[in-house]
This record gives C-alpha cells, sequence and structure tokens, in this order.
C-alpha cells in the first residue's frame, strides 16, 4: 500500500500506502500512505539545473507536477502531456495549486514555505513562510485571490489553515478541533474552503470555513465512505473528493458529493482503473490529470494519467519518467 506523507527525516508526503497505523506529528505524517522503509531508498535530490522550453509559457496550459522523491517539478503542455521543462532545487515539493492569473503555488514541505511560479519562468516570483507548521497543499478563493495552505500538522501537534489575504503577508490560521491533519483543500465557488485530512486517530475528515466564519465545522459523508484524504475541488455546483485508498483498496478513486449544512452526500463515483495512490488530481476542460504511484502490485512503473471526467475508468493516455508524482495544477491557456 501507499502513503505519501512518508518524510525521509522530517517529511510528510501526501500519499497513501503503509503498513504503518500511527502517525506522528514529531516523525511522518501521510498524504500518501506510507511505504514500507524496507522497500524505499532514500530521496535522490536532483542537483541539475532547472530548465524550460522557450515557447513553454505561450503554447498553452500547462501542467505541473511534482516528485517527491528527486525534489524536482515536471512542465507538461496540455491535453498531450509533452514534457517542456523541469523545476529543480525543491525540498521535497507536494501539493499545488493555481491562480486566476495561471501562476501555481507549489508547498516545499520540507523548507515550510510556498513558492509561486509565473509559466514559463524558471525562479519562483512570490515566496510565503509558513510560521507555524508544514505546508503540503493550497487553494485560490479566484473572487479575492487569498491563498489557503493546509498544514498537514503543526510544530507542536494539529494541523490547520493558514490564509494569506491576495496571496501574501502574515496568515489568519483557522483550524476545525475534530481534524488533526489536513492534507488537501479547495475553494467552492461562493467562497467556502473545504478541507480532506484525518482525525488523531487517523479516520478520514472533511472540515469546511465557510464565508466569515472565524473556525471550521465538520461535515459527515454520507451514501459513501473515504478511507484516505485527497484531491479537494470544486466543479460547477459539485464537490469533488480524492481517496487514494477507494474502498479500502490499493486503487484510488474520486467522488461527486452535494453539499448541505452539515453533510456532503456522494453523488456519483468516478473510478480510476488500475491507478495506485493518487494524491492530487487537476482538472481542465473535462479531463483529470494527475500521477499514479509504482508501488502496487499493478504498477509496474509511476505514471503521469489524463482521464476522461466525470468518467473515469482506464487512462486515455499515460506517460512514465518520474518517480513519486504528488501535486498536480494546470495554468490557465494563453
Amino acid at each position: 500500500m501507499m502513503a505519501h506523507l512518508r518524510v525521509a527525516m522530517l517529511t510528510l508526503a501526501l500519499t497513501a500506502c503503509s503498513s504503518e497505523t500511527a502517525l506522528q506529528p514529531t516523525g511522518q505524517a501521510p498524504v500518501r500512505f506510507v511505504v514500507p522503509s524496507a522497500v524505499l531508498a532514500p530521496p535522490q535530490p536532483d542537483r541539475g539545473a532547472s530548465w524550460l522550453s522557450p515557447k513553454a509559457a505561450n503554447s498553452g496550459p500547462l501542467l505541473y507536477i511534482t516528485d517527491f522523491y528527486n525534489f524536482d517539478v515536471y512542465v507538461y503542455s496540455v491535453p498531450s502531456l509533452k514534457r517542456v521543462g523541469k523545476l529543480t532545487g525543491f525540498f521535497e515539493p507536494e501539493g499545488e495549486c493555481s491562480d486566476a492569473q495561471g501562476n501555481v503555488w507549489i508547498a516545499v514541505t520540507g523548507d515550510d514555505l510556498m513558492e509561486e511560479f509565473k509559466p514559463g519562468d524558471k525562479t519562483p516570483m512570490a515566496t510565503l513562510d509558513d510560521p507555524l507548521g508544514y505546508p503540503v497543499s493550497c487553494a485560490v478563493d479566484t473572487a479575492t485571490g487569498n491563498l489557503a495552505v493546509a498544514n498537514i500538522f503543526g510544530y507542536s501537534g494539529a494541523g490547520g489553515i493558514l490564509v494569506y489575504t491576495h496571496a501574501r503577508g502574515t496568515p489568519a490560521f483557522y483550524a476545525n478541533p475534530n481534524q488533526f491533519y489536513y492534507y488537501f483543500d479547495g475553494y467552492d465557488a461562493h467562497g467556502n474552503l473545504y478541507a480532506s485530512g484525518m482525525t488523531s486517530k487517523n479516520a478520514y475528515a472533511l472540515s469546511v470555513l465557510r464565508l466569515g466564519k472565524k473556525t471550521m465545522a465538520s461535515l459527515s459523508v454520507r451514501d459513501g465512505k473515504l478511507y484516505f484524504p485527497g484531491t479537494v475541488l470544486w466543479n460547477g455546483s459539485t464537490l469533488v473528493l480524492g481517496d487514494q485508498q477507494c474502498g479500502g483498496g490499493t486503487s484510488s478513486c474520486l467522488y461527486e458529493a452535494s453539499v448541505s449544512a452539515t453533510t456532503v452526500s456522494v453523488t456519483k463515483k468516478i473510478p480510476l482503473a488500475g491507478s495506485c495512490d493518487v494524491a492530487q488530481v487537476a482538472l481542465q476542460s473535462k479531463e483529470l490529470f494527475g500521477g499514479d504511484y509504482e508501488y502496487c502490485t499493478r504498477v509496474k512503473s509511476s505514471r503521469i494519467n489524463r482521464w476522461a471526467f466525470p468518467a473515469g475508468g482506464k487512462p486515455l493516455q499515460s506517460i512514465t519518467g518520474i518517480y513519486d508524482p504528488v501535486g498536480a495544477a494546470i495554468t490557465s491557456g494563453n
């Protein structure tokens, strides 16, 4: 099984494969199900230079995929999945998000910071320090430009959400006392923020920070069960939630759900056939893009996949050449 909060040293990965049961803030926190240490080699930082095709910034939407193991972020054209660049020099990059201008934010978990990249640039245009914990993912409110960063856990205990007004300055902290770990987050069209995670006893948890509120509230899941937190995104009027351990097994899937005051009700299951440990996906023009991990019996090598949405099923396209994919974000086209 998998589990990307499998951090070397003090790492916190967002994937889900592990035989271990308890997650400890002092050691590792799962964004991916933890792979047994006997199977994994230590991370291998890429010491090479960043590169990007000169035409990348003007060629349409770009897909950014983080590689936790190699400390890289790979850049692909959409929908062809042709590699057009690689950004190096990160320390344990994980979840990502993009804003209304098409810029991409990357959670650099090992350095406790967020970095913002303009499409086509090899160096960050902005950096935000995380003063409270370990950032593993993010979401941008397209109406306000506010950046919501998920801390899987804090320096001294539970995690939470940091909201940076206009994606700058000192953040405001929000949390739900019933949720300990925070994995992925996403805004809806009304400025409400949803965050997937786990309780202190490792049960799936989902919280909402409603617009104008000062604390987060729990949402119960009806008509379905999620096992390991994954993607959180909003599509039209529907919340989409990822499960890295669909049905408690090794494959991943997504669920569409409707939202009420205190519950989310699953309305559709979206299978990702043959997948393993899909931590985060990005949605573009009725297609999903994301990576799955090689430590499953049915997956011979890690891949970047393109699936139909909302049909799911077998990938429309798969490419290899990545070791440990976690985050996924797509820039706006030019």
